[in-house]
């Protein structure tokens, strides 16, 4: 009887076990939808997107190394941020647009690179890939700069002089 017990037992045992296994290996493998979403900067971001602005200016020779720059506020229907991440689920890419101020004396090259725009960046990135600046956009910005799930995301309007 004791044995007939101790059987049946470890049968449901190991029964219980096999179900469990197969129901966390189901839910696992299954990937969350993914949507399009606002992220908040961490220190880590400010520090690599106004690297990336360095970067571009500097090799594009709209700044010198000499030059220094600070941070300037974005406002966004976020609030005022230093910079706005989006995530965009289509292209599996965050986005972010940052806005900077020149310390001053700067270049002529920095003065006159910062006009009509030119303090503005628009970045992007792959996964944990670092942030890299794809342009200066013109102002006004248009809804039409950026992926439409982001330019939506960011309140961001089609301007009636937007081309």
């Amino acid at each position: 009887m004791k044995r007939s017990a101790l059987k049946i037992v470890v049968s449901v045992g190991i029964v219980v076990t096999v179900i469990n296994g197969v129901n966390r290996h189901a839910e696992s493998s299954a990937a969350p939808r993914e949507v399009s979403h606002f992220i908040d900067a961490t220190a880590g971001d400010l520090a690599s997107v106004k690297a990336a602005f360095l970067h571009f200016k500097i090799r594009h020779k709209e700044m010198l190394g000499t030059d220094r720059i600070t941070w300037d506020s974005v406002n966004s229907p976020n609030g005022w941020r230093k910079v706005d991440i989006a995530y965009d689920a289509v292209d599996h890419r965050e986005w972010a647009i940052a806005s900077f101020s020149l310390v001053h004396p700067a270049s002529l090259k920095a003065e006159i690179s910062f006009q009509d725009g030119g303090s503005f960046g628009v970045f992007n990135k792959i996964g944990t890939g670092r942030w890299f600046m794809i342009w200066s956009p013109a102002l006004p910005l248009c809804a039409t700069d950026f992926p439409s799930v982001v330019a939506h995301l960011w309140g961001s309007k089609m301007f009636a002089d937007c081309v």
